[in-house]
């Protein structure tokens, strides 16, 4: 299973975002569109299928939490969030482990819509 290996999938970051993640010894999967169609497992355990081709939308970042504690987890999202601004956020789960990423993000993006669109409303 792809809990163990502490990671996190990096979708549309900059190098220099990539590398300030890094900095903190945290391994990075930067996701390429070549990588979109492959399950979170698939990535995380560096199984790479060449021919998952699939376009993303290019202004969108998306980090992937994989096999982090809880501690790890809030003191490295604390970390990320005073540099890198909106996105979305998520952690790989039993259950979506067995997604592509790109499923994983459409899921993520449209959350994300309609919590923005509920939260109009109580203005």
């Amino acid at each position: 299973m792809a809990k163990s290996k502490k990671c996190v999938l990096a979708y549309g970051l900059s190098e220099e975002e990539i590398s300030k993640i890094e900095s903190q010894n945290i391994k990075v999967i930067e996701i390429k569109n070549n990588m979109t169609s492959m399950t979170l497992e698939s990535i995380v355990n560096e199984k790479l299928d060449e021919n998952s081709y699939d376009e993303l939308p290019l202004s969108e970042k998306a980090l992937i939490f994989n096999g982090f504690k809880d501690e790890q987890l809030k003191y490295t999202i604390r970390y990320i969030r005073g540099f890198l601004q909106g996105g979305v956020l998520a952690v790989s789960t039993p259950q979506n482990n067995k997604w592509t990423f790109k499923y994983l993000l459409e899921h993520l993006i449209e959350e994300r819509e309609w919590y923005h669109t509920q939260q109009k409303g109580r203005k």
